[in-house]
Formats: structure tokens, C-alpha cells, sequence
């Protein structure tokens, strides 16, 4: 029986993304696992509880957060759904200091509250289980990880990753007044990255297929770029322009199930249109929970996930 608490520096940290990570792997393993978050503002309404619910799919039902719970009161639901689930998550505060209940504690940071970890740590005492540094840029990822050196416990320095920042075909489409061409098919696949379909000099599946889960802008009358990119990582054609794709292309999307969507607006509005699309990018997806467990696994490693699991 595992009971693991899960504590951010700062709203924003990744806190909920870990839990859904660790639970999404456990009942991988064929673990019941259970999820609670004691306090939020939001009550019944939380966004981070109803996500999380329908991430369980076999478990205890997932109670209600209260504003200010007591720590009886917090102690006392952790011990129902420990009787119920071989692994229990407690999404704890944004604080330093852990909840009051015994169990292990893992601490989320950004990459801003590296300099606080040996303070902060400090707080768990001997139930500090692992440590988190989340979104971390690219080309720091390495630098950092060598600052925070050796630690008693696993550290996981987790780089920034496209595949929490995407956002959907359909949110795509909404974002620029697109319409669809065919009956939408996947409009919840990811997208992260958008390429401009223009004459190229590499072969098309050489210059397209670099990349998954893309968006590619072309104009609706070069159905030969069309064909070469639609394959490989392409999850959408955005089409611009005046005009109807010809035929054949309608029949190669609908075998390939590749959604196209339609603009009036000439390729460079329509690429300038995506500004702020990733406003609307949002981590509480059941892919984005199993893309962020992949990473927790690959920057922790599988051994010591498992551990923090059992």
C-alpha cells in the first residue's frame, strides 16, 4: 500500500500532471489507484478533480475537495481509500510544507525554484520519496541537473516537451474559423508543431516526415503538396485560400482519416492567425497524462518510479 503526496513550490509547478503521470502507470501495472485533493478553492467544481476522475478506471470514486478540510478530516480520507486502492495520491498544497499525514512526498519545482530545494526538502524529513523539476528549457536541462548534484532520493529534471504544450485539431480549427472539409475524424489528436507546405527541394516524405503530430498550412490549389505531406506525423491540412480541394484529395484524407480544414484567408494570414493559439493548450488530457508518464519515466527512470509505487 502506497500512499504518495505530492507537493508543489508554486501554482503552476506541474503538480497535478505528476499525479495523473503516476497514476496512469500504476494502473498500467494492473494497480487500483486512487486520487484525492483535499483542498481547492474551487470545491466541487475543481478542474483538476474531474480531470483526473476520468483518468481511473478502476478505483475508489474520487471525493470532493473542501476550501480549509482539518487535518483530521484530510487524514480520514486518505485512510478510506487506502482500504479501498493499492496506491493513493494526495495532490498536497503549493507550500513548503507537506501535508500532515504519513505517507511519501514527492516535491514538484520549476526551474525557478531550484535554489529552494534544500529548504524545502527539508520540510518532508524522512518521508521525502523523490524530487521533480518540471519544464524545465532545453538547453538547461543538463546545467541544471549538474547543480542540484547527488541527492538521498531519485531527481527527476524534466525538459520542456511540445507534447504538453500542444493543442487538439479541433481547437486548431475553432482558433482560426476553419471548417471542415469532410466529416471531422480525430480532432482530438495532438498537435505541436505547424509547418508551411511550399515548394521544397527534398522529397515530400523526406521534408514531412521529419516531425510527429503536425499541422500543415498549404494553399487549396497544390494538391501535389497536399499528397506529400499527408502521412507520416500529419494530423491535419489547413487549406487556404479560394477554391475546393479536388476530388481526389477529399478521397485520400478520408482513407488516411487526415482531417482537412478550410480557410479564405491567403497562407500568411492564416499562419499569423495562429497567435495565441497556445493559450488554449491544456495538460489535463488523457494523452498528455501518458506522454508526461513516459517522461517521468525516462528522467527518473523506470526503477525508481516503480519503487515510488510500491
Amino acid at each position: 500500500m502506497a500512499v504518495i503526496q505530492i507537493v508543489g513550490n508554486q501554482s503552476g509547478s506541474g503538480r497535478t500532471s505528476v499525479a495523473s503521470a503516476l497514476l496512469v502507470t500504476a494502473q498500467a501495472a494492473g494497480k487500483k489507484a486512487a486520487y484525492y485533493k483535499p483542498t481547492s478553492p474551487q470545491a466541487e467544481a475543481d478542474p483538476d478533480v474531474a480531470y483526473v476522475s476520468q483518468l481511473i478506471t478502476e478505483g475508489p470514486a474520487v471525493p470532493a475537495p473542501q476550501t480549509s478540510p482539518s487535518e483530521a478530516q484530510v487524514q480520514e480520507a486518505v485512510a478510506a481509500l487506502e482500504s479501498q486502492a493499492d496506491v493513493v495520491i494526495v495532490e498536497g498544497p503549493d507550500s513548503a510544507s507537506p501535508l500532515t499525514t504519513n505517507s511519501k512526498v514527492v516535491f514538484v519545482f520549476g526551474p525557478a525554484g531550484v535554489p529552494g530545494i534544500s529548504g524545502a526538502t527539508g520540510a518532508a524529513g524522512d518521508n521525502l520519496a523523490a524530487i521533480i523539476v518540471n519544464a524545465v528549457p532545453i538547453h538547461r536541462r543538463d546545467q541544471l541537473a549538474h547543480e542540484i548534484g547527488r541527492q538521498s532520493v531519485p531527481v527527476a529534471v524534466i525538459p520542456e516537451s511540445r507534447g504538453m504544450l500542444s493543442v487538439t485539431v479541433e481547437q486548431l480549427a475553432e482558433h482560426i474559423g476553419g471548417q471542415w472539409v469532410l466529416d471531422p475524424v480525430n480532432t482530438d489528436a495532438p498537435v505541436e508543431r505547424v509547418m508551411i507546405g511550399g515548394n521544397i527541394l527534398d522529397e515530400g516524405p523526406t521534408y514531412f516526415g521529419r516531425y510527429a503530430n503536425q499541422a500543415v498550412i498549404t494553399r487549396v490549389e497544390r494538391p501535389d503538396i497536399q499528397m506529400a505531406c499527408m502521412g507520416g506525423g500529419t494530423r491535419c491540412l489547413v487549406l487556404t485560400g479560394p477554391g475546393e480541394p479536388t476530388e481526389y484529395i477529399k478521397a485520400e484524407a478520408l482513407q488516411r482519416e487526415v482531417p482537412l480544414i478550410q480557410v479564405r484567408t491567403n497562407t500568411h494570414d492564416t499562419a499569423e492567425s495562429l497567435s495565441g493559439l497556445l493559450d488554449k493548450a491544456d495538460a489535463r488530457t488523457a494523452v498528455k497524462a501518458a506522454h508526461f508518464a513516459e517522461l517521468l519515466e525516462r528522467w527518473m527512470g523506470t526503477d525508481s518510479v516503480n519503487s515510488l509505487l510500491s
